[in-house]
């Protein structure tokens, strides 16, 4: 397990915050339409993990921002964060929850076991997932900085 290093966001256009999931994943799919229904204000969009940042964050879901990228436990709480009051909230139950970072652990490991996969990405579905009229916003993965 690699320490994080920033990200510097400033190389790709991260409008604003971007989420990076595992498209395979049917608890990473239910994930990000939680998060879409919690963010009113469209501060999220989202990308599947590819198989270069899977291997660099390993952790799970990345979350990239404006001051770098976090993984893992940490990236649950900064996308649930950038969401609004609710989600606020939501973070801070996260962060303050004993063990939370093991729970997690726990459950990106054993994800396809207890939830399934998918065998499509959100974003190859005939009409990306809505909630009342606000459809979700995908971004295209951006490339992993080199350093």
């Amino acid at each position: 397990h690699q320490p994080l290093r920033p990200y510097p966001v400033d190389q790709v256009a991260v409008t604003p915050t971007l989420v990076l999931y595992d498209g395979g994943c049917a608890l990473c799919h239910r994930s990000v339409k939680l998060l879409h229904f919690l963010d009113r204000k469209g501060a999220l969009s989202y990308a599947p993990l590819t198989a270069e940042w899977s291997e660099a964050y390993p952790d799970g879901v990345v979350v990239l921002g404006p001051t770098g990228a976090v993984q893992g436990t940490e990236a649950v709480a900064a996308a649930l964060q950038a969401t609004g009051r609710l989600g606020r909230a939501l973070a801070g139950l996260v962060r303050a929850a004993p063990g939370s970072k093991k729970m997690y652990r726990w459950i990106a490991t054993h994800r396809y076991r207890i939830f399934g996969q998918k065998d499509r990405d959100l974003t190859a579905c005939p009409a990306p997932y809505s909630w009342h009229g606000r459809p979700l916003r995908f971004s295209q993965t951006p490339p992993l900085p080199r350093h």
